[in-house]
């Protein structure tokens, strides 16, 4: 009797753990990249009543006499087969259509993984011998990924997409001292430009006020001189139209005078000094910049009229000139401003249509009009240019048994005992151990699209059931097993 209940305990156990499963199964069951738990017994011990006899005597042989002591977990199976894929137009929700996992990774050793950080700019590539010794090396079937502050591609934990690298050029020192420099000089030439552009349209408007009372003055003189100086209203209107051109004349040769002619003279020396400071930085560079144009600085060749030799046709060239000289510094200011974008930009990582033939990061730079990932795993990008780079390349992991990877949550896998490795030379993991997607029998990658969960949840109901009456069942032989002992508690009486 002790021996059936008590194997009757322990598949109420076993039960239980497959329940267990289940339940885990059933709970994933909307869990992108998920793949499905199995538990399977096997019987756990026999008891010899006796052993077997071959044919003596002349009598046949005989059976050996067992009696099993229940059940126990035999494995409880990671099941590796391909979900169903769900479209979801994301570029950077990507599926695996085969044999494989992405490979991610938190760095381990910062002084071994040269990426970005703070304004300091790194090329994204693992320094020095394996990767599994500068990254803590995770696998996983979920493709849903996402882009970080500086455009590195990780996963939904934030751990780092790992492949083979984009060539990405860090400008040097020397470039870095050349644009700072342009940089501090435009800083000087933009006050100097600011002042005199404020001065600008101030000369515009005393000048256009000038013209407009020297019109009003000579309408209202020669009004009076043709009534014969005989209308006193006339004569009046004559005067006070003299008094404020004069006071408008003054107003104007004042400004010229005390500010505008000096103002006009610092822009000069500052537009010199921008024009200087841009040929140094091509010549330090091998950049193409445009100077800006010298006329804008160059003093008038046409006379500063005063209330006694004004007349409207000086004026309106005055008047003229004042607007050229407007349109010119918005034509200075567009070559300053292209200039000082030319050497911000020059301060940034620029990438290439190449890969590094290096593992590390993948990075698409924030300024990024838009990117794609291809089939084979190629990340490329239109650059703020309009013109076509490579991010870098996603490479696969794959495992002699992938069913022997160890979860460790959060849709991870890492590689066990059990699994065998990537690594086939005991020198770490290198970037030629790593699978390309669609080579050498690695999955292709299918972007706008995730892989579902390959939880089967018919399957899964009809195994809950079994595993219901399987429990149900040996809670009997517990139940039935505790009658017949009462039964014999019973004898006594």
């Amino acid at each position: 009797m002790l021996r059936s209940m008590y194997s009757s305990i322990g598949a109420l156990r076993n039960f239980q753990t497959k329940l267990d499963v289940i339940g885990n199964n059933i709970a994933n069951v909307n869990t992108y990249g998920f793949k499905k738990g199995r538990a399977t017994f096997q019987e756990m011990m026999v008891q010899q009543l006796s052993g077997a006899s071959g044919p003596a005597a002349g009598k046949g042989g005989v059976n050996a006499k067992q009696i099993g002591l229940g059940s126990m977990i035999s494995t409880i199976d990671t099941i590796q087969t391909q979900g169903s894929l769900q479209t979801t137009a994301r570029p950077l929700d990507l599926a695996l259509s085969g044999d494989g996992f992405f490979a991610v990774a938190s760095i381990a050793d910062v002084t071994r993984v040269n990426v970005d950080s703070d304004t300091n700019y790194g090329d994204n590539k693992i320094l020095g011998g394996a990767v599994n010794n500068a990254v803590a090396m995770n696998y996983t079937r979920s493709g849903n990924f996402y882009l970080d502050n500086n455009g590195y591609i990780v996963n939904s934990n934030g751990m780092y997409m790992v492949g083979e690298t984009g060539e990405k050029r860090i400008p040097n020192d020397q470039i870095m001292e050349a644009s700072n420099a342009a940089l501090n000089s435009g800083e000087i030439f933009f006050d100097e430009y600011r002042d005199f552009r404020n001065d600008t349209n101030k000369f515009l408007d005393l000048s256009m006020k000038f013209l407009e009372a020297q019109r009003t003055f000579e309408d209202a003189e020669k009004a009076n001189l043709e009534s014969g100086g005989n209308d006193p209203q006339l004569a009046a209107a004559a005067t006070a139209a003299e008094t404020a051109r004069d006071n408008a004349a003054t107003q104007f040769n004042d400004f010229n005078t005390d500010i505008y002619v000096n103002q006009r003279t610092a822009f000069t020396t500052s537009a010199q000094n921008m024009n200087d400071g841009i040929d140094s930085f091509i010549g330090e560079t091998g950049e193409v910049a445009y100077r800006m144009i010298d006329p804008v600085v160059q003093d008038p060749t046409i006379p500063m009229p005063t209330a006694a030799t004004a007349n409207v046709n000086d004026l309106s060239n005055l008047v003229s000139y004042a607007q050229s000289v407007k349109t010119s510094l918005d034509t200075a200011y567009k070559t300053f401003e292209n200039f000082i974008a030319k050497a911000e930009m020059i301060q940034q990582p620029t990438w290439t249509d190449s890969l590094s033939g290096s593992p590390g990061l993948i990075q698409i730079p924030p300024n990024a009009r838009s990117f794609s990932i291809s089939g084979d795993g190629k990340v490329n990008f239109i650059d703020q240019f309009g013109d076509l780079k490579v991010a870098g390349q996603l490479m696969l992991a794959k495992f002699p048994n992938d069913a022997g990877l160890e979860r460790i949550g959060e849709n991870l896998f890492q590689q066990s005992n059990n699994s065998g490795t990537m690594d086939k030379n005991g020198d770490g993991i290198q970037l030629e151990e790593m699978f390309k997607p669609g080579d050498d029998g690695a999955a292709s990658i299918i972007s706008g699209t995730l892989e579902m969960s390959n939880v089967d949840l018919s399957e899964e109901f009809t195994e809950m059931i079994t595993a219901q009456r399987g429990f149900q069942a040996n809670t009997r032989i517990i139940t039935t097993s505790d009658e017949i002992l009462q039964e014999l508690v019973n004898l006594k009486r």
